[in-house]
Formats: structure tokens, sequence, C-alpha cells
């Protein structure tokens, strides 16, 4: 962002706690639909295990962490869903995701003939305020757009925001997915726009150059 003349604000909305596992019986494959999973994963799973990560960013993410055989899809479940096919070998397949998530793809993937085994290993609470620093940006109209990464920092933002919503009239909301921006229709933000693709580069065009010198947008870097 700063590439493009922005001065980014970071405000996390939610706070992130991994659940400990016990050891994991081996596998052919563990699915990670965010990067939130690692931290739980690295200490119970052979690093060796083939890893798919829904998208570049988290297979980053698991590279760093050790694992030595990761690959990616293009960062929604629909594209997991495509670059995973039908099992040409081990069927067993590990799906780490947050509380409340994974359930549907799942589903889809056992459709496809993964023998699936889903476990939480995260999960998410909102922060319940938004920081001074922030509401101050705010009301002084010095943020221009706010990047929102998952449907439930957009509904913790909003809640926190509470009766100062009138201070999103001058402000762009840019969502990652359609489920986050359906997440923000009731707000009263000036434009909300949905990144062509689920990655962060696409939502870095909707964002674009900055007009004007060290204008500040809002980052929020949450579990998607």
């Amino acid at each position: 962002m700063e590439a493009l003349g922005w001065e980014p604000h970071l405000a996390p909305m939610l706070r992130i706690m991994p659940v400990p596992l016990r050891p994991l019986s081996p596998v052919g494959r563990v699915v990670v639909t965010s990067g939130q999973s690692l931290d739980s994963l690295r200490d119970v799973l052979p690093l060796q295990t083939p890893l798919t990560a829904v998208g570049a960013r988290t297979a980053e993410r698991a590279r760093a962490c050790g694992f030595s055989h990761v690959d990616h899809a293009d960062g929604d479940a629909r594209s997991l869903l495509q670059h995973l096919g039908r099992p040409q070998s081990d069927p067993s397949l590990l799906l780490a995701t947050g509380r409340g998530l994974g359930g549907m793809l799942a589903r889809d993937l056992r459709s496809q003939g993964w023998r699936v085994t889903r476990r939480v290993v995260y999960h998410t609470a909102p922060t319940g305020t938004l920081d001074d620093a922030t509401r101050t940006l705010l009301t002084q109209q010095r943020i221009a757009a706010v990047l929102f990464y998952s449907a439930a920092t957009a509904r913790a933002f909003l809640s926190a925001l509470g009766p100062d919503s009138a201070l999103l009239s001058t402000v762009r909301a840019l969502a990652l997915s359609d489920q986050i921006g359906d997440a923000l229709r009731p707000s009263s933000f000036a434009d909300i726009a949905i990144a062509a693709r689920p990655e962060q580069e696409a939502l870095l065009d909707l964002l674009g150059p900055s007009s004007a010198p060290a204008h500040d947008t809002q980052f929020r870097k949450d579990a998607r």
C-alpha cells in the first residue's frame, strides 16, 4: 500500500486463539483454509506431509513453518475443490479450519472421493472495541478506505463502531469476497467494492494509487 502512496493503519478486530491438538494419525494430505491454522498443525504433523493451502499467502506461511511439500489453490473454496479434484492415491485428508467453519467444504471434498477428517485448530472472538486512534482518524475524515479480509472482521468492525456509523459516509469499503461484501451491506459506507479475485493483489487493484500524499487507509488483518 505504501508503494501506491497510502499510509496504512492497522486495526485488528479479532483475537485469534489456537486450539491445541493431540498428535494426529498420518494422513495423505492436509488442507489449510487459513494461515491461522498453521501454529496448531506444525507441532502435531510430520512436516513432510503434503499440504494444500487455499491461496498463495497461506502457502508462503506454511513453507515458513517448515512444511516441505506445499501447493495451493487460487484463494477460495471453489478453486480449492477444483485444485484437489479426486484423490489419485491416498484419499485420507485432514481439513484444518476455524471453529464453525469448513463444514460445507468437508462435505464437498467427500463427494469428490476424499476421506475427510475435519479438525478445529483455532477460533476467533471479536475484540469488542475500536481503538481510540482508529476512531480519531475516522472522525477527522483521514480514512479513505477500509480493507476487509473476512466476514467475521466486517461484522466485528460494524459492531464495535456502534452508533458512530455515520463516520463511514465518506469511506470506501473494499472486500475480498462477495460473502464479506454481504456482511457489510447494513452499513453507511460510501461504496462497497468486491475484489475480482480473492487475493490481496486484486484488493489492492481496487484501492488503486492515492490521489493525495500520505493519505490514510485502514487495513484489517485477520483469519480468513
